[in-house]
């Protein structure tokens, strides 16, 4: 999986009919990120904000930041 073909899965709405649809996004994003990542960034007035910054074929650019006590990790979302 590409950050191109996560794009136009996210930007096509009718791939999201379903709850279950949403969570298929969400592991696919999550096994994108597992080894795709140039780095995590990790905020230093708040420990719990993450940065991600994408590889090459991300253009190297760094997401907003995101709240990792809101989010799973891959392993953990496997576990659901």
């Amino acid at each position: 999986m590409t950050v191109q073909q996560l794009l136009t899965i996210a930007t096509n709405k009718t791939q999201f009919q379903s709850l279950a649809d949403y969570a298929e996004y969400g592991l696919r994003y999550l096994e994108f990120i597992k080894t795709h990542l140039q780095a995590v960034i990790v905020s230093q007035n708040e420990q719990n904000y993450r940065f991600f910054q994408y590889k090459k074929d991300g253009t190297f650019n760094v997401t907003r930041r995101i709240n990792a006590n809101l989010m799973l990790s891959f392993e953990e979302f496997e576990q659901i």
